[in-house]
């Protein structure tokens, strides 16, 4: 693996920019002036959630079908399946921008078509967009995530696969239905979350793999913000120091946790800084397209992708500059706050700024395990297919190591 070279006139633009990063508010992280926080955490016994992948060639994509289905049979035996159960794929569907912003329209066409064959019923398929694009009050109304699905590309791919287009504010603000995280949890007030997960046997998450100027990384634990309403997005974005346990907690609502069968996770691109909407586009010669019936899991494998992407398929321009906003991200998320809901007076609280560091302290995920009742034993992963440099596997087993 080589990282990618940069000329003098990166060189000199990247210097300038660590100056002006250095005049930003200072953090303090976990990884960078405390001890691991996840060292203290017990291992559960018996605990070793698996994760199923396969290498997609750039450039191939046409060939890959087959791997999707190689994927899906290595990670669950659709045991839970009936024929003609209704099932709910949720998009990561922040912006109308095109994968890897949104989910992947290729990867969605293959796995509509596989559960078809599986002999699901009716396959809906949806997400309600970000407050910045698509914010539904009860007495005013500003964008549509439809819209927003159409230009990333994916509506004409759920359409042409025989799937139904589902989102969430079109059914009305009064349509949602309130609940709360089974267990101890952080919610203050109740969660209002789309009825739909009342009206489908199954769900299934659908991210990608990106970085978040405010999160760090958006995979599937932070894909559940879509099934908010937006009171709701204002509690959690406005809950300080939460935040992060706040939207890990969302899929631990019953009527999620009860349903959700599968994450799919497609990094054939992955969005390297900034995020959730733009930033830098990695396209390593060797994506990976993965599987997983555990939320951890797959976080901790997204975070392996992206760190490894980062590292190696990211310019040191980049990453000397864009890769560093993420020290903004409690400045960005008060702005954002203050810019959608400041006529209700909500005070925002800074949070802790998490910078990379050992994945398992990431605190979405810290909360996910202290839930849970301890860390695990391993992250298992099975490659149905092979590649080239072994040296990209055992550098992600090193970051995956506990």
């Amino acid at each position: 693996m080589e990282s990618k070279k940069i000329n003098r006139r990166e060189f000199l633009g990247a210097s300038a920019a660590f100056a002006c990063t250095a005049m930003l508010p200072s953090v303090v992280t976990a990884s960078e002036d405390t001890e691991s926080p996840s060292k203290d955490l017990p291992f559960l016994k018996g605990y070793q959630p698996g994760v199923s992948c396969a290498w997609v060639r750039k450039g191939q994509q046409e060939k890959s079908p087959g791997l999707i289905s190689d994927i899906l049979e290595s990670t669950t035996d659709f045991s839970w399946l009936s024929r003609g159960d209704k099932i709910l794929i949720k998009l990561a569907l922040n912006s109308g921008n095109e994968f890897p912003a949104t989910s992947d329209p290729r990867v969605l066409a293959q796995v509509v078509r596989i559960l078809k064959s599986k002999g699901a019923g009716e396959v809906l398929v949806g997400d309600q967009s970000g407050v910045e694009a698509v914010h539904w009050k009860k007495d005013s109304k500003r964008g549509s995530s439809r819209e927003l699905c159409q230009s990333a590309g994916l509506l004409p791919v759920i359409e042409e696969s025989g799937a139904t287009p589902v989102f969430f504010e079109e059914a009305g603000y009064d349509s949602y239905i309130q609940t709360s995280p089974t267990g101890t949890h952080h919610w203050e007030t109740p969660i209002w979350i789309s009825s739909l997960v009342n009206q489908v046997d199954h769900i299934i998450l659908m991210p990608r793999v990106s970085s978040h100027i405010m999160g760090e990384l958006t995979s599937g634990l932070k894909l559940g913000v879509g099934f908010l309403r937006e009171d709701s997005r204002r509690d959690f974005h406005s809950g300080g120091e939460i935040f992060f346990a706040m939207y890990e907690e969302i899929a631990q609502v019953p009527e999620i946790s009860s349903k959700l069968r599968l994450t799919i996770t497609s990094g054939r691109k992955v969005l390297t800084t900034i995020g959730p909407d733009f930033g830098d586009v990695a396209e390593p010669e060797y994506g990976l397209v993965f599987a997983s019936e555990d939320l951890l899991a797959n976080e901790i494998f997204s975070y392996a992708w992206l760190t490894w992407n980062r590292e190696f398929e990211t310019s040191f321009f980049a990453k000397a500059t864009k890769g560093n906003v993420s020290r903004l991200g409690s400045f960005v998320n008060k702005r954002f706050v203050k810019k959608f809901w400041s006529a209700e007076g909500v005070d925002v609280a800074d949070f802790q700024v998490f910078r990379p560091g050992n994945m398992y302290d990431h605190p979405a995920i810290m909360n996910f395990m202290k839930r849970k009742g301890g860390k695990p034993e391993s992250i298992r992963w099975k490659q149905v297919n092979g590649i080239p440099d072994k040296s990209i596997p055992e550098y992600m087993n090193q970051l995956m190591k506990i």
